[in-house]
């Protein structure tokens, strides 16, 4: 950065410091960030929020002038009656164009100055910097309504028709406003929490919009749920999935649109779609590949017709199908899968935050994994958002509605019988389940003992079938445990009480796992062996597929990946669980993970021992010898990265 950048960043950022002594210290350390955050991002050229400045050199009445000269479509969206005039502490609301954005805001600046005219500049479809909290701040379809019925007042400013100007101010009333409007609630509880008094008349000016408009309404009133029934007969309010993300800033939208759809019958809980936009379609069979290995079952796909893509656009993100913050817009939904999750994952709280309204973490990792396929694919310029889903099943069918009224009754006949038939048949102790990609682990109580049961997802019973092979081929090894009961979509084994974690106290330095006594390596080592000399590889077989039980010892509790091989073999070397498999193999193999190197990644850790004094028999004191030296190596490694990270999470815990 050159000296004029970093004399920006650093210029002082307007803060008065007698101020700052009276504040709590961590309030104005985010404060300072975020203006920090502010000025990096105007001097990249990427601001981050939709404010910008009216210089008062220019003026409002030159900034209007300039707009009308230029032939810019844009509309001042409310309290446009007096302008050029701005009262004290008010600023202009702006809806533009989306390719008139770069026009208007060239006569705008990012930060102003004491007598410089504040104003908010939207676009229509939410671009970057021009937004409502990343969504647009009308649906598409009314934002692009509003400027083709523009008319200009006072030959000076372009505004929304009178029409237009009633139903924006109600839809700006309620939900961006809710109970901040000081319009009241039709429920007692819910005009408790309507506020007394607020920056403008909402209900007087919207009574007065109404009586220059043309709408003629015989039971017209003034009530936030009344005004919501009466933009949703206009078509004007926001989709389901729109609402649900306006609801973290305004709780009447919460209180009266969504509370009653939050308890979601549990069968449907595991529903939604995913939508397939156009530069997506060459792809749908890898899209549909990857659900299926993500963890969800196939339910319904289909194409979207060309005749109601643009109802379905539009009904949908607010009909906002922008590039986004990608180079190039992903183009408008075409296709759409609906999948069904019968083990869903809690989203994180960082996830919730970011997607309100979403129920299972399982949705988000498959559209990151499809999109970072897609974006592989092609060159930095073309890398664009492809996919897009519904965060929950009351979206979901929201969708399907949209697409197709007549399907939904058959999906949900569909998530119901996929929900029973998961059902578990014993008596569940604890969850023990993973990501559950294809099968959920419980303890369950199994004949007045303790058990492990596996229950497969539909449409893998290829591992429910390996698992039972395994065990039938491993009979006479005494590290497999034992299975007690097969049924069509489980298996229930043994349960052993320990981890391979406390059969050895020898740990490098900050290391994430003690290394293996070098007698369970040899067991280990003989398994695979035991396998190969049957045709069988142990595929994705790694030391965290083994427990340690105080009464049986080592036992293996994980062959979803067993699978005979191209022929027997006696020795270890090219075993698949330390090796890559060859191109002929014709099996199954994981593909979610990275293949190569794979004992260096996954058994390395733990043994401590480089692949050649694996796959070869040495006396015990040289493998104890090299172990010593990689125990040395390990712990200057993990010490040096622990050096390095340590500050940086201070700085992270303290700021």
């Amino acid at each position: 950065m050159n000296d004029i950048g970093l004399e920006f960043l650093l210029r002082p950022l307007d803060l008065d410091l007698h101020v700052i002594a009276g504040k709590q210290r961590d309030g104005w350390n985010m404060k300072i960030k975020r203006a920090i955050r502010r000025r990096i991002s105007i001097a990249m050229g990427r601001p981050q929020t939709q404010r910008r400045f009216i210089d008062s050199a220019l003026g409002v009445s030159g900034f209007l002038e300039v707009l009308k000269a230029e032939g810019i479509d844009y509309a001042v969206l409310r309290w446009f009656e007096e302008l050029p005039h701005v009262a004290p502490g008010e600023d202009i609301d702006i809806l533009v164009a989306d390719q008139d954005v770069e026009r208007l805001t060239f006569y705008t600046k990012f930060i102003g100055k004491k007598n410089d005219t504040p104003c908010d500049i939207y676009s229509v479809s939410g671009l970057p910097g021009t937004s409502s909290r990343n969504m647009p701040y009308y649906p598409v379809p009314v934002a692009r309504k509003i400027l083709k019925n523009a008319i200009w007042v006072n030959g000076l400013v372009r505004a929304p028709s009178c029409d237009d100007h009633f139903l924006s101010m109600c839809y700006h009333a309620v939900y961006h406003k809710g109970y901040a409007s000081a319009i009241p609630s039709e429920n007692a509880d819910r005009n408790r929490k309507v506020v007394l008094s607020c920056d403008h008349d909402y209900m007087g000016t919207i009574k007065r919009l109404y009586e220059a408009s043309s709408l003629r309404l015989s039971d017209f009133s003034i009530t936030l749920e009344a005004l919501d029934r009466l933009l949703d007969e206009a078509g004007w309010k926001p989709a389901y999935d729109t609402l649900q993300k306006m609801s973290v800033k305004n709780q009447w939208i919460h209180d009266a649109l969504l509370s009653n759809v939050v308890d979601t019958q549990e069968s449907l809980r595991g529903l939604t779609i995913f939508l397939v936009r156009e530069m997506g379609m060459p792809y749908l069979e890898t899209i549909k590949e990857i659900l299926f290995e993500e963890g969800f079952d196939h339910v319904l796909e289909g194409c979207i017709p060309g005749e109601d893509v643009g109802l379905v656009a539009a009904g949908i993100r607010g009909g906002n199908w922008g590039k986004g913050p990608w180079p190039k817009s992903g183009g408008l939904p075409a296709y759409y899968f609906v999948v069904y999750d019968v083990k869903l994952i809690p989203p994180t709280e960082a996830a919730e935050k970011e997607h309100p309204g979403l129920v299972n973490e399982r949705i988000s990792l498959a559209k990151i994994k499809i999109r970072d396929y897609y974006n592989r694919e092609v060159s930095s310029q073309e890398r664009c958002n492809i996919i897009h889903s519904a965060d929950n099943a009351v979206q979901a069918l929201d969708y399907l509605n949209i697409i197709g009224s007549a399907k939904v009754s058959y999906v949900q006949e569909v998530a119901e019988r996929k929900h029973a038939a998961f059902s578990t048949h014993f008596k569940v102790i604890k969850d023990l389940s993973n990501h559950a990609r294809r099968a959920k682990v419980e303890l369950i109580e199994y004949k007045g003992q303790k058990a492990i049961c596996k229950t497969f997802k539909e449409g893998r019973e290829e591992f429910l079938n390996r698992e039972v092979v395994a065990r039938e081929v491993g009979a006479g090894l005494d590290e497999v445990s034992e299975m007690l009961e097969v049924g069509d979509n489980y298996i229930v084994i043994d349960f052993y009480d320990g981890s391979i974690d406390e059969i050895s106290c020898v740990r490098p330095l900050f290391h994430s796992n003690a290394y293996l006594p070098v007698w369970a390596i040899e067991k280990m080592k003989n398994i695979i062996l035991y396998y190969r000399e049957r045709g069988y590889e142990c595929v994705d077989f790694t030391p965290r597929n083994i427990l340690f039980d105080s009464r049986m010892g080592l036992k293996v509790i994980d062959f979803e990946f067993l699978q005979k091989g191209d022929a027997p073999s006696d020795s270890l070397v090219g075993n698949f669980a330390w090796y890559s498999a060859p191109d002929s193999f014709q099996g199954d193999l994981p593909k979610w993970k990275n293949n190569s190197s794979l004992y260096r990644r996954r058994w390395f850790r733990y043994t401590g021992l480089p692949l050649f004094f694996c796959v070869h028999d040495f006396p015990k004191s040289v493998l104890h010898l090299v172990r010593g030296v990689t125990f040395i190596c390990f712990s200057v490694n993990n010490a040096r990265r622990k050096a390095v990270s340590l500050p940086q999470k201070r700085h992270y815990m303290n700021n």
